[in-house]
């Protein structure tokens, strides 16, 4: 009993402390308190916040190791007009932004554009932008990071550190070696919903530049950078896991238009790359016992191939599953130098992308229920037992990453039919409109529920449906394979999975819309495997 109120004392003690560290926490107000951001880093303490008014601070800050949040407005009203309107130009005298005595993730830094930084190089190398360096791993979110320079990380340079971006851009940064964007050495480095867009680096990696690293990107896009080798990630020895990530309009002089791997181990789950160039491995480089593992994912329309490995050094291997692939598996140029595991649920079919030549690489569906319509063979087509993957739940447009249960090829999630136009009436129906089960192989019950509403526009009411009610089952191409009639005071349907000749139909995804005169009420999806 001693021993237990001894410890409920203590803990009372640790709460009030704790207490106390927050309740003396302050706010510096700059320009008011002190007139610039670094005179608020250098009289804060532990968990105080340097809060910066909107204008443009021309100097280098350093956070000396303090363990602080530096924020815009945006910290206190999430406006992010206060964003564009606090600006750090750091005056190319050197990086902008400097982490290097081991901050952790207490230190934040929130609502800037970080402007105008230049990086030095040997022997002690830093980024133009920030520079994370000797274990620092602070918080980076709602920051822009643009038209900064360096050596090595025009936009940031990570050393042996793993700061975590969120929620921000890395834009328009170069490097004259390696990491136009983002350069990130031995390193755990997380990317959450991140635009990564028109960096260069002379030598490496235009976009990010991976050596020895083991980060995190998540929601993440990457287009039109450029370097002499890897346009948009150059991967040496790293072991990146990329998901909901689009690689798209990059560009190598040399190899490597999207990805460049180099004895790397990359797993990407529904990553899009197209249009991405280069002289060799538009797509993917392969090189030196590289093992790239694809799921749920399009590698379309980059030039010259989607897959390349090298001819020489070690051989290299990839695994491909639920993943759209231009040219299938014989489109992959192994060189006889490796090993490609082709496995279910692939394909080779162009995805519909909805404007690439724009930049746009969503998901399409043109036209339907016309017959004869086109609907992205990529839409439901990815892994049908997401058990385990680790989705993220939103797409890189804030939808959710699943509908109805079944995952899409690629970054965005497609959204659902009643994108393509208002003609379908769901208040119609008084009940879910749903088949079960689903997904089936044999046969499966469509239920629904009619309204009384229907005599607006059918000369028969509700209780006489015969010859005016009917269940249309399509195929992905939009082509009518069967059609089902509903009789009076029914409120289900069975489908045996055949068409209208009762020829069982091939596996597939299959739509099923209800009808009511010329009345559109509803339309759904279902899964046919067998």
């Amino acid at each position: 009993m001693k021993k237990i109120i001894i410890l409920s004392k203590l803990l009372l003690i640790a709460i009030i402390l704790l207490f106390f560290t927050f309740a003396i926490a302050e706010v510096i107000n700059v320009p008011n308190d002190q007139p610039t951001i670094q005179d608020g880093i250098d009289i804060a303490d532990s968990c105080d916040t340097v809060l910066v008014q909107p204008g443009t601070y021309v100097e280098n800050i350093n956070y000396n190791g303090k363990n602080i949040t530096v924020g815009s407005l945006f910290l206190t009203t999430q406006d992010t007009i206060y964003i564009s309107q606090t600006i750090i130009d750091g005056y190319s005298s050197g990086s902008v932004v400097t982490f290097e005595n081991g901050e952790d993730s207490t230190s934040i830094l929130t609502g800037f554009i970080i402007t105008n930084g230049q990086g030095v190089g040997n022997p002690n190398y830093t980024g133009g932008g920030i520079t994370c360096i000797n274990n620092s791993n602070p918080i980076l979110k709602n920051v822009t990071i643009t038209g900064n320079s360096a050596d090595a990380g025009g936009g940031i340079l990570c050393w042996y550190s793993s700061p975590s971006l969120e929620d921000g851009a890395i834009t328009s940064n170069s490097a004259s070696k390696v990491g136009g964007g983002i350069c990130c050495s031995h390193s755990s480095l997380s990317l959450t919903n991140l635009s990564i867009s028109g960096n260069t680096a002379n030598w490496d990696g235009g976009g990010i530049y991976f050596v020895g690293s083991s980060p995190y990107l998540t929601n993440v896009s990457l287009s039109g950078n450029t370097a002499g080798v890897g346009g948009g990630i150059l991967c040496m020895g790293s072991n990146p896991s990329l998901t909901n990530v689009t690689i798209c309009g990059n560009s190598s002089d040399d190899i490597g238009g999207g990805i460049f791997c180099d004895s790397s181990y990359p797993s990407l789950t529904n990553v899009t790359i197209s249009e991405n160039c280069a002289s060799y491995g538009g797509g993917i480089w392969c090189y030196d016992n590289t093992n790239v593992s694809l799921l749920n994912c399009i590698l379309w329309n980059n030039i010259p191939e989607e897959v390349y490995f090298a001819s020489y050094d070690e051989p290299n291997y990839i695994t491909i599953f639920y993943s759209d692939v231009q040219g299938g598996e014989t489109g992959i140029v192994t060189n006889n130098n490796g090993t490609v595991n082709w496995l279910e649920g692939n394909i080779d079919a162009d995805p519909l992308f909805a404007d690439p030549e724009n930049g746009d690489f969503h998901l399409t569906w043109a036209n339907f229920p016309i017959q004869d319509s086109t609907m992205s063979p990529c839409i439901d087509a990815g892994n049908p037992d997401t058990t385990g993957l680790n989705l993220p739940p939103f797409d890189l447009d804030g939808n959710p990453r699943i509908v109805n249960g079944i995952i899409d090829m690629g970054a965005y999630e497609w959204q659902g039919i009643y994108a393509v136009g208002d003609w379908h009436d769901p208040s119609l129906s008084t009940g879910l409109f749903q088949n079960y089960p689903n997904p089936f192989s044999t046969s499966t019950t469509i239920s629904f529920n009619l309204t009384t509403k229907l005599h607006e526009f059918t000369p028969l009411d509700s209780k006489h449906l015969t010859g005016q009610a009917r269940i249309k089952i399509y195929n992905v191409k939009g082509q009518l394979v069967r059609q089902l009639s509903i009789e009076n005071s029914k409120s289900s349907i069975e489908w045996d999975g055949k068409d209208e000749n009762g020829n069982p139909l091939s596996s597939g995804i299959y739509f099923y819309k209800l009808e009511v005169g010329d009345k559109i009420i509803d339309i759904k999806k279902c899964l046919l495997l067998k």
